[in-house]
């Protein structure tokens, strides 16, 4: 018995045109953080972003920031010193009987005489 011949079936797609040299390059990704155009591991970065930056800017900006804080915070540290050393003395100064000025001595009814005499004396002495 004969075989029968079966056709092979092709299907035929279209190569791109080699240019010489096959290109192996990962293609170019977004990064969500700074919008720039890298490579897919990561390792290259095709297009920078204007956000990224402005990303270094802010980045800048926030360690001169920091610096501030932490010379306020010194600041701020020793003024709480010098408060407690202020609040220590009052609390001494107060705990010290103050002198309390002498009273007058009541001299109702005693006349500065100008004739260098004794005053009369009083009905209640």
């Amino acid at each position: 018995m004969p075989r029968k011949k079966v056709e092979a079936l092709v299907i035929a797609t279209p190569l791109p045109p080699l240019s010489g040299a096959i290109n192996f390059t990962m293609p170019a990704i977004v990064c969500p953080a700074c919008k720039s155009k890298i490579s897919a591991d990561g390792k290259t970065l095709h297009e920078k972003s204007s956000y990224l930056d402005e990303l270094l800017e802010v980045d800048a900006g926030v360690d001169e920031l920091e610096k501030k804080i932490e010379k306020q915070n010194k600041t701020i540290t020793t003024h709480e010193a010098t408060i407690t050393d202020l609040r220590s003395q009052l609390e001494a100064a107060n705990k010290k009987p103050a002198a309390q000025p002498e009273k007058e001595k009541p001299n109702v009814g005693q006349e500065k005489r100008t004739d260098g005499s004794k005053p009369k004396p009083s009905w209640f002495d």
